[in-house]
């Protein structure tokens, strides 16, 4: 049997065939453009959820003194709180921590042993770190949102003290 030939046995042997290249090209600009833009989202879709939680942490901590520098500004400053009043005021204080803890889980690298020879268990791996950052982004970021709902209701209550 030479080169060219094609083989096919109903005897259970293997099939041979050979191709034979025509052409060989460069890459055209397009399709390097392309195949870099794929690499990119690949990588940045781990990093870039990450550096927003990153982001998170600093703005739902920051938000704290933020709240409470606005209510000392509204309240006067020989004013009391009582137990009730006080534990409304902290709730929104108390929901930009939860957040900003909430943002640290999603920022924390998760531990994870793959094959890099294995290109299954690569795509996996960077599946389950997506979906493990996209609970803890949307987790913080709904605990960021009712704290600062309940940081306007609750400044928008006090105003009228001062």
């Amino acid at each position: 049997m030479t080169d060219n030939e094609n083989t096919n046995s109903n005897d259970g042997e293997d099939v041979e065939q050979n191709l034979e290249v025509l052409a060989i090209t460069d890459i055209s600009p397009h399709s390097k453009a392309l195949y870099e833009a794929g690499k990119s989202l690949l990588i940045d879709s781990i990093t870039t959820a990450r550096e927003f939680c990153k982001s998170m942490i600093t703005t739902s901590t920051g938000a704290i003194p933020i709240y409470l520098g606005m209510l000392s500004y509204l309240l006067p400053k020989d004013y009391r709180l009582g137990t009730q009043a006080g534990i409304t005021i902290a709730i929104p204080a108390i929901g930009f921590l939860i957040a900003s803890v909430i943002f640290v889980g999603g920022y924390l690298p998760i531990a994870s042993r793959f094959s890099l020879d294995v290109i299954d268990e690569i795509e996996r791996e960077r599946d389950k770190i997506i979906k493990h950052r996209r609970r803890f982004i949307w987790s913080g970021v709904i605990a960021f949102i009712i704290s600062t709902l309940l940081a306007i209701t609750a400044i928008i209550a006090n105003i009228g003290i001062r």
